[in-house]
């Protein structure tokens, strides 16, 4: 099934290239404007909580831009992307979406995503924005997206059982005394819940960990950064906690869903789990316990690998008849301080470092502990990657695919990480 998605989401996508030959040059620049009202479509993804927070901030938006319309729709993540491939194929592309960074260089590359330094793109203010976190957006030179917030890859944990188990992930652990707690936690509960969710299925933990080796996952020129042997280690480092049974055994770790509900550490199936900070608060109501935040493991030199990350884009279609509007949505949504307080920090930390500044100052509960993680970590955040080249969505999936044959044991390791690195390769071609 999965693989049968993949080719409907790539063959979509392959079909943009021609319609937008005949039609982007035509409607590039457009703005809608005569001065009358105008309709414009903005879609992401995400849980029926961030729709209902994103609606109110475009309720807002239109009650300050009377003459925009915004008609809104949201779909959870994998049936986004499928969903946007189709409307892009049939030439229907919403006029404001989100962009993943692993989908960045995929949409913009093709000719999908509007060049926000040009044209009405320019009214998009980046001035209170961090550079790096920024420069994120930009790829071959253009500026396809702008970053609606800002993230970083973590340990979400369940500090109780860590506790018990003589160990404190926030003050920061290795990789070694990581795995010896994640045992220890595992042993505690019978082994009917881990320690972790086990890992080797991740490539954002992949990439964390290469960039831990002084490695990258991609190239700028968009190619592996990585070797066999790299992804071997990687890989034996994830089994060595799946067969001492500190991470989650093959079924429970081929359940895992990008939806904190559908994860083995909301299903309270393990103790912890590498996710992204900002879904602290959507993992603490799946899990019903009070869970905190913690930086990767390292090695001895204590590098977390850990970077200042766009958790998601908003970009503006280059087929948009209604490019004005939709960059005037982008800008608003992006800059203004009363959507920081409607969207805390659902998405992430505000991108705009005034905003951000202002809501870390009266942030309580959940959100108090990401502005306070990130405050406490932005000293060690190195510079962010170089954008995923196109294929990056697909090679999400066939390290997960692959990595699930060897947890079930129907592949050896050798064999994985050959038929990984080829299909890979083959891929990023």
């Amino acid at each position: 099934m999965r693989r049968t998605r993949e080719r409907r989401t790539l063959v979509a996508l392959a079909a943009v290239v021609p319609l937008l030959l005949t039609g982007v040059a035509a409607c590039g620049s457009g703005s809608g404007g005569d001065g009358g009202d105008v309709t414009i479509t903005f879609v992401w993804w995400g849980s029926d909580g961030r729709a209902n927070l994103t609606k109110k901030a475009v309720e807002l938006f239109q009650q300050k831009n009377p003459k925009i319309k915004v008609q809104t729709s949201f779909s959870a993540y994998a049936a986004y992307w499928e969903k946007l491939a189709t409307q892009t194929a049939g030439g229907k592309p919403p006029d404001v979406l989100n962009v993943d960074t692993r989908y960045l260089a995929e949409y913009g590359g093709r000719g999908v995503l509007a060049d926000l330094n040009e044209g009405a793109g320019k009214a998009i203010s980046l001035a209170d924005i961090n550079p790096e976190l920024a420069a994120t957006g930009v790829y071959q030179g253009k500026r396809y997206a702008v970053p609606w917030a800002q993230n970083t890859p973590a340990m979400l944990y369940d500090p109780a059982a860590f506790t018990a188990a003589g160990a404190d992930p926030a003050k920061g652990l290795t990789w070694d005394q990581f795995a010896d707690a994640t045992q220890k936690v595992s042993a505690a509960s019978g082994f009917a819940a881990r320690g972790a969710t086990d890992f080797g299925i991740l490539d954002t933990t992949l990439e964390i960990w290469l960039r831990q080796q002084g490695k990258q996952f991609y190239t700028p020129e968009g190619k592996l950064g990585f070797t066999a042997d790299d992804l071997r280690r990687y890989w034996q480092l994830a089994g060595r906690f799946r067969d001492a049974k500190g991470a989650s055994p093959a079924d429970v770790t081929a359940s895992y869903n990008t939806s904190p509900e559908q994860s083995p550490l909301g299903k309270k199936q393990t103790s912890s789990e590498f996710a992204y900070d900002n879904l602290l608060p959507a993992y603490q109501k799946a899990n019903g316990k009070p869970l905190n935040v913690a930086p990767y493991p390292t090695d001895a030199s204590g590098n977390t690998g850990q970077y200042r990350r766009p958790s998601m884009f908003l970009a503006v279609s280059a087929r948009s008849p209604q490019q004005e509007a939709a960059a005037k949505l982008v800008d608003f949504l992006v800059n203004d301080a009363e959507v920081g307080k409607i969207v805390g920090t659902d998405r992430g930390l505000a991108p705009n470092l005034k905003v951000r500044a202002q809501l870390s100052g009266s942030a309580k509960g959940a959100d108090k502990t990401l502005y306070d993680y990130e405050a406490a970590l932005e000293p060690k955040l190195g510079a962010a990657p170089p954008v995923p080249p196109k294929g990056a969505g697909a090679i999400q999936k066939l390290l997960q695919r692959t990595y699930e044959e060897v947890a079930f044991g129907r592949m050896s390791l050798d064999d994985a990480v050959s038929r990984f690195m080829s299909e890979a390769e083959k891929g990023l071609q």
